[in-house]
């Protein structure tokens, strides 16, 4: 079971709605309000019959903070991983379970039974599967329809490879979506996406990325900027970033930060605001 899929039911325990995407309140309510049969159907029943299951996850009033946008002082980290899976995925999956830590993974499309079998294991070893687009062709920004269908068709391969009745609709427009338009971002929050750039950049996007530990102190620094850090990198792809990785985790633990997995209701740095 996936955490995303275990803090679904807590989510609803809640007494009201929140508002957890700026401009778009109407269209998560209706998202929250609708019942997800997922392949967390028995954790999911449980917690119905025993809400109090709540109480024994020790991040429960962090969770709930991030759904409120009540952040000062929170110390929350998202490791987030672009344009995977690749032949290295499974190496970085090792590194995040050797510390205990859950990240999100902004996969494409990739076939192939070594991609499949990352895609299942995002998934089962409890990080969240998020969506990229397809192809992460930024022309189809030119052409709205055809960006929805190109998003909606990973969306359909995610579920068929993993099974899942239902993917975490957590999204990042290729590039970031200053790269995109308003009408792509308007229309992929009224489809129930939650869309995320991020706030701290690894400097590991360009054709020649810095060395390890240069790696690691952009991250580090750039998390001590915020109370809640979206981190961008592509550990997937990079050897450096992967390098970095057990210097960053161990830092950042040391000094209280909880890294978690992202999740549809909560709120996320955004280049385009709408």
């Amino acid at each position: 079971m996936t955490l995303f899929f275990l803090t679904t039911k807590l989510t609803e325990t809640f007494n009201a709605q929140r508002q957890i995407l700026q401009t778009s309140s109407t269209v998560n309510t209706a998202e929250t309000n609708t019942t997800k049969a997922t392949n967390s159907k028995n954790i999911k029943e449980t917690l119905k019959k025993n809400p109090a299951a709540q109480a024994n996850d020790p991040l429960a009033d962090i969770k709930s903070r991030l759904r409120t946008d009540d952040t000062e002082g929170i110390k929350v980290i998202f490791l987030t991983f672009d344009d995977g899976p690749t032949e290295r995925t499974g190496e970085v999956l090792d590194l995040l379970n050797t510390y205990n830590v859950k990240g999100t993974f902004f996969t494409t499309l990739h076939d192939g039974e070594s991609a499949k079998a990352m895609y299942n294991r995002i998934v089962d070893e409890g990080h969240t599967l998020a969506n990229h687009t397809s192809s992460h062709d930024y022309s189809l920004y030119n052409n709205p329809d055809d960006f929805y269908a190109d998003v909606d068709k990973l969306d359909q391969y995610q579920m068929k490879i993993t099974g899942l009745e239902q993917t975490s609709h957590v999204f990042r427009f290729p590039g970031g979506s200053l790269n995109a338009n308003e009408t792509c971002a308007l229309g992929i929050v009224d489809q129930g996406w939650n869309y995320s750039d991020w706030n701290v950049s690894s400097g590991d996007g360009c054709a020649d990325p810095p060395p390890s530990e240069v790696i690691a102190q952009n991250v580090i620094n750039g998390c001590h900027d915020h109370d809640v850090s979206v981190v961008l990198c592509h550990a997937e792809l990079k050897e450096q970033t992967r390098a970095a990785l057990p210097t960053v985790i161990e830092t950042l633990q040391d000094e209280g930060y909880t890294f978690l997995p992202m999740e549809n209701d909560y709120t996320y740095p955004r280049q385009l605001q709408i």
